[in-house]
């Protein structure tokens, strides 16, 4: 019987990001885990560096690298045991990567859904539409952030299922739901730049919704656009930069799934409030909570996977926060 660990606080939580980090990579969970996949059981809490605690959790963490380069939904699985299993899940849960929660305030200045998968680009502006329709967030402004990456035959035909034929990218599909989610009729405007090879391309479209608020929905380019698509930081120094044009009075709730909130709320930190200034609240939803028939079951691996994708974020947060790290 794996152990059931106090809920850890998620970074941003305290008034110093540096000690919230090293309090999240020393927690229980993260000890456990490494002991459970062969490591040492001091590892998190010896007398290192900090910098030198992030590099070595990388380097410990590739043994659980079933992506390989691949999109999420494509990786292996991992050869875990019954105990393995049950201690990722338990873990998963105190670090933040499985529970969805409510939004802290009433207003913000930008509601920003994520892309992603098919599902996600259906049921997170589902999520936003709702919250907004309902009265619990009233928000100026509403982005759909996502890029154009080629669906996989997969995700095809899931979107094919789900009533949504016809879409070969996550642009499209997030456009698709944000439309459908929102109400929306044809854009008051079309921007962008597409070429050859789809980490450079661009595009914004710009919808009137109910009441006149603006939304939009956007496909960031990525800062390699030879070597990659647009990742979640360059999403967001994208949007924040060309789209927003945020400041320091700006409050922007971020909505994406449950198990991919700590890696990418430490991304909001470094991307949005330590150049602008602004306040960044994300929340994560469960498909299936939104739509049945999109439900997702997250296996131990995918926890995993988005465990050592958090310890890589919070390493590229603290180098934003301190360069000489």
């Amino acid at each position: 019987m794996s152990d059931i660990f106090e809920p850890v606080q998620p970074v941003g939580h305290g008034n110093d990001l540096s000690t919230d980090i090293e309090e999240w990579i020393n927690s229980p969970p993260i000890r456990a885990l490494v002991v459970a996949f062969g490591g040492e059981a001091d590892v998190a809490v010896r007398s290192l560096e900090l910098r030198t605690k992030l590099d070595w959790l990388d380097s410990f963490t590739q043994r659980w690298d079933t992506r390989q380069g691949k999109e999420r939904d494509q990786a292996d699985e991992l050869p875990l045991t019954s105990n393995q299993e049950e201690l990722v899940l338990n873990a998963a849960a105190a670090l933040g990567f499985r529970k969805s929660r409510s939004p802290q305030h009433k207003s913000y200045d930008h509601v920003v859904m994520l892309g992603g998968l098919f599902r996600a680009c259906i049921t997170r502006p589902a999520h936003a539409a709702n919250l907004i329709r309902t009265g619990a967030v009233r928000t100026s402004t509403v982005t759909a952030l996502g890029g154009h990456r080629p669906f996989s035959d997969q995700e095809r035909a899931l979107a094919d299922r789900a009533g949504f034929p016809g879409l070969d990218e996550e642009f499209d599909a997030l456009d698709a739901g944000t439309r459908k989610a929102f109400q929306l009729g044809q854009p008051a405007s079309v921007e962008g730049e597409r070429i050859e090879n789809p980490g450079g391309s661009w595009t914004v479209r710009r919808y009137e919704g109910n009441a006149g608020l603006p939304v939009r929905v956007a496909a960031a380019p990525s800062s390699e656009p030879a070597l990659r698509r647009a990742n979640t930081a360059d999403s967001y120094n994208w949007w924040g930069n060309k789209i927003a044009r945020l400041g320091s009075e700006d409050r922007i709730l971020a909505i994406t799934t449950t198990i991919y909130v700590p890696a990418q709320h430490a991304a909001a930190i470094r991307m949005l409030t330590i150049p602008f200034g602004s306040e960044v609240e994300t929340v994560g939803i469960e498909p299936g909570d939104v739509n049945p028939t999109l439900a997702q079951p997250f296996s131990p691996t995918k926890y995993l996977l988005e465990v050592r994708s958090t310890i890589r974020s919070l390493r590229d947060l603290l180098v934003a926060i301190d360069p000489t790290a």
